[in-house]
């Protein structure tokens, strides 16, 4: 296997282990990217591929939430390599850059949440009672887990804060260059009124989904929360739609399954206690 072939497809994560260099490689190719991008905008006076405000974007809306919600669903696959091994990465690329948050930022995130479920102070989006205080811890606690997963491979030093601190200025410029390309490409009125919205809500969306698995709707205590198979007509169509998320309990356990609702066997004791955070996943 050539290296170009192994960058294409080994999954981010077991490359973050491996260099401590990496993520800020990795932002820095898709700030490249998207800054070399917008400079070719500029000189060849692209112009935008939809026009101004139009009715017709009330029924694009809910199209495109739809299809934002399936590319996040896709994107957790992808980080626990449930695709074909040949498409797997370049797959979850492609979406992340649509849903503005890049793969290696989903798949670092994720695996940690595996690793430390419902852990109070180490899971990226660990669970309260109410959601909307879930939803601002999660979107808080994103950048300073990434730090944490860096310090935990590479060592808590002043120096590594220094570098993680130089690491992130270099991700949040990335996400506004990428922001830049998606409104020079889609039109202002578009992006400002359609794309960045239905990316909020399919982001929202799948906190919901992981804060409602997490046993969120039923929990009193920070006790409670752990991950479950949902039941019910809402998330029997809602498995039936979005491939199974609501069987958060086997996929906790199976996260190899590309659709957990599917599975009809029982969960081992060694899997059960994996999904309580016992056992890495």
């Amino acid at each position: 296997m050539s290296a170009l072939t192994r960058a294409l497809t080994a999954p981010t994560y077991s490359l973050f282990r491996k260099n401590p260099r990496f993520y800020l490689m990795y932002d820095g190719f898709w700030l490249i990217v998207c800054s070399t991008l917008l400079t070719g905008f500029a000189l060849t006076g692209f112009e935008p591929l939809l026009p101004g405000p139009s009715l017709t974007y009330l029924a694009v809306f809910p199209v495109l939430l739809f299809a934002l919600i399936w590319a996040h669903l896709t994107i957790h696959n992808c980080t626990h390599g449930n695709l074909p091994k040949a498409i797997n990465r370049l797959v979850g690329e492609g979406l992340g850059i649509i849903v503005l948050v890049r793969f290696a930022s989903w798949e670092i995130v994720h695996m940690r949440h595996h690793r430390h479920s419902d852990d109070r102070d180490l899971d990226p989006h660990p669970n309260f009672p109410s959601f909307w205080r879930t939803a601002a811890h999660t979107v808080v606690r994103v950048e300073q887990q990434l730090f944490a997963q860096y310090f935990d491979f590479w060592g808590d030093t002043p120096e590594n804060r220094a570098k993680e601190r130089a690491r992130a200025r270099v991700s949040y410029g990335t996400n506004l260059v990428l922001g830049a390309v998606w409104a020079w490409v889609l039109g202002p009125w578009f992006f400002v009124l359609v794309f960045v919205p239905a990316n909020l809500l399919a982001g929202l969306f799948v906190i919901h989904f992981n804060w409602v698995t997490h046993n969120g709707e039923a929990a009193k205590t920070v006790e409670d929360m752990r991950p479950v198979n949902l039941q019910g007509r809402r998330y029997r169509i809602g498995n039936a739609l979005f491939c199974g998320i609501y069987a958060h309990e086997t996929h906790h356990a199976k996260p190899y399954l590309f659709n957990p609702a599917r599975f009809k066997g029982e969960l081992s004791e060694r899997q059960a206690r994996a999904r309580e955070g016992k056992v890495a996943s």
